[in-house]
């Protein structure tokens, strides 16, 4: 890094690389203020709104802009958080997994990943700590559903009924994709054996 003045016995630096770009940027943001309240699990959270109200003035300032698209990597919709610094770039993936396959639920899934991948690139907690007690708690129905999605693919022998369950598949994410596909590859080698 190089110092660039010096003020109160402490050098001021100018960045020269992304990581230390974010660093400076770091020490100034704060944690967003947490909001919005989650009926469900009883938690305060900080909203979209809030986050970006939070980090995006300080991230300017430092010169980092950062960016959140949408792409499809192995058949699975994923969002794609960027951060740009001169000519240097960080990005964090993010799957959109909606609990219903509509433009609400996609809506929705689309806010929920905005928020946390914002929140990990730039290191803020917007959300109260339930100490990993949700993570661990009892597999939540999506789990069931795919898991029962799972062993009816694998009972498919027919390409057509297969075919039928492709939006479902996209809907559920990236392992019923997984194993869609797999099954029909295999549906496939199986009719074309002599």
């Amino acid at each position: 890094m190089a110092t660039t003045k010096q003020t109160d016995n402490a050098p001021q630096v100018a960045p020269t690389t992304l990581a230390e770009a974010l660093a400076a940027a770091q020490l100034e943001i704060t944690d967003p203020a947490k909001d919005a309240v989650n009926p469900h699990f009883r938690s305060r959270y900080a909203d979209l709104a809030t986050v970006l109200k939070t980090v995006r003035p300080v991230l300017a300032r430092h010169g980092i802009a950062f960016t959140q698209t949408t792409q499809i990597l192995d058949g699975a919709l994923v969002l794609v958080t960027r951060l740009h610094w001169r000519d240097e770039e960080l990005a964090g993936y993010y799957p959109i997994n909606p609990t219903k396959a509509d433009p609400q639920g996609y809506g929705s899934a689309m806010t929920y990943a905005r928020r946390y991948a914002l929140q990990a690139i730039v290191d803020v907690a917007a959300d109260d700590d339930d100490d990993g007690n949700a993570a661990s708690a009892a597999p939540k129905p999506a789990h069931d559903e795919l898991a029962a999605f799972i062993g009816q693919v694998k009972a498919c022998n027919d390409l057509e009924e297969l075919r039928s369950r492709k939006a479902e598949a996209a809907r559920l994410g990236a392992a019923a994709v997984a194993a869609w596909r797999a099954r029909g590859e295999f549906l496939k080698a199986a009719n074309e054996a002599p």
